[in-house]
């Protein structure tokens, strides 16, 4: 018994004992590991003209990513518009904001155009999925730079102080001129015609006093 004690601590001892490398490697990513891409996005009107703002890393682990052009991927169905975004930085982040594809703005940043609306004889007419309206709900958004990642972005809505989309034209109201214009026209006719009236009765009964008389 005392010389199998003696030999198992004799093995120990002279066993090659651990170096600091093998104690402390650092991690390896295996071979399964790829490029990701964290994104997010949102939409806001501003200025009655829809905009995307978005936000993207590129995680590249082995720094032998593929394409460092992005763009905003927008499909639905047989359907499929792509914006250019840009290429990301030097810390592989890319942000910033885009027009809603379809969408105008003019030199001072209203909108003038929208997904979806046409003009036709000075009119705007709403087309439903068609001239890019079906970018405005149920496609699927994704930022794409191989790799890619869905973001959920939806058609922002109207409020008082923003339609993503055209005005309707308002009704004149009663500090309108052209309304004042109007309504004092139209109520002037009747009074000068009863005026006239009424200056014609009195003329009438003057004469036929004066008849009546003379008789």
């Amino acid at each position: 018994m005392h010389g199998m004690v003696a030999g198992l601590a004799l093995a120990l001892l002279t066993a090659p004992a651990a170096t600091a490398d093998e104690l402390y490697s650092p991690y390896q990513p295996g071979e399964g590991t790829g490029d990701s891409l964290n994104a997010s996005g949102y939409a806001v009107c501003e200025r009655d003209a829809p905009w995307i703002a978005y936000d993207a890393t590129l995680i590249d682990p082995d720094g032998e990513g593929g394409s460092r052009e992005a763009r905003l991927v927008f499909a639905k169905g047989a359907e499929r518009v792509e914006v250019p975004l840009g290429e990301f930085d030097g810390d592989d982040r890319l942000r910033g904001r885009v027009l809603w594809p379809g969408a105008a703005v003019d030199d001072a940043g209203a909108g003038v155009a929208w997904p979806g609306w046409v003009q036709q004889d000075g009119a705007w007419i709403d087309v439903g999925e068609e001239s890019l309206g079906w970018t405005r709900e149920g496609a699927t958004v994704t930022i794409a730079a191989n790799p890619e990642a869905e973001i959920a972005v939806t058609y922002p809505p109207s409020t008082p102080g923003c339609t993503p989309g055209p005005r309707a034209a308002a009704a004149p109201g009663p500090d309108d001129p052209g309304s004042l214009a109007a309504t004092g026209g139209s109520v002037f006719g009747p009074l000068v015609a009863g005026a006239a009236a009424l200056g014609a009765g009195v003329l009438a009964m003057a004469t036929g006093r004066r008849r009546g008389g003379r008789g």
